[in-house]
């Protein structure tokens, strides 16, 4: 088709229409792909662009280590730190001290070849235990308080009861949180042996005297207990 003249007016061909069209529709096409590239951009700049989730990070806090103690003749865990008192300490009579601050609050006694007089064995419960591989102990739980046995009426004197099978020698009266290690079908003279076979008579004897005692101590102790 042949463009027509027009005096003193633009003469627009056909074929510079289409250009322009289609120049057109190229400008708006790329607006069309700038602008939510621009939205993304920007979220990314925020901080609003998903955030692929992670699994929460936990701490863990462990309080109280257990520690192992250790002589000659025995050893055994427990938590804190146990002091020995050198003082009232003998080479058979081993006595352990657990303070908070200065104050003692936990007292352990182990006899090695020694049978302490009863003053010192007197308690108001026992923890029964049996002898396994002639060294280690296997535990039960801790029984008392020991006035329980006693019949009513009956004279509260010291005495030696039978609780779950093993023998202790009780303080009825005593307010005093106190444990004897005591062997089932037996006493408190547990016969282990040594690292070199040699037989030996050991009795474990515990004091709590925290104002809310209990057997967690104890229990660990005569579980880790051995003879070396």
């Amino acid at each position: 088709m042949v463009d027509k003249y027009v005096y003193r007016r633009l003469v627009r061909r056909h074929w510079y229409g289409k250009f322009r069209f289609r120049r057109r529709f190229v400008v708006l096409f790329i607006i069309l792909l700038a602008v939510p590239a621009a939205i993304v951009a920007v979220d990314l700049l925020r901080g609003d662009a998903p955030k692929t989730e992670t699994s929460a990070v936990r701490n863990f806090t462990v309080s109280d280590d257990i520690n192992t103690f250790q002589t000659d003749f025995f050893s055994f865990q427990d938590s804190g730190k146990w002091v020995l008192n050198k003082q009232e300490s003998t080479s058979t009579k081993f006595v352990y001290h657990k303070f908070r601050g200065v104050q003692p609050q936990h007292q352990l006694t182990i006899y090695v070849n020694e049978e302490p007089i009863p003053l010192y064995l007197v308690t108001s419960r026992v923890l029964p235990v049996r002898i396994v591989n002639d060294n280690e102990l296997d535990i039960t739980n801790v029984y008392g308080p020991c006035g329980s046995t006693y019949k009513s009426g009956e004279l509260h004197k010291v005495k030696v009861v039978t609780i779950e099978g093993a023998d202790m020698l009780c303080d009825p009266d005593t307010p005093q949180y106190s444990v004897v290690l005591s062997e089932v079908n037996g006493n408190w003279q547990l016969d282990l042996k040594r690292h070199n076979g040699t037989p030996a008579k050991y009795v474990i004897t515990y004091r709590d005297q925290t104002l809310n005692p209990g057997p967690d101590s104890i229990l660990r102790i005569a579980d880790s207990f051995k003879s070396l």
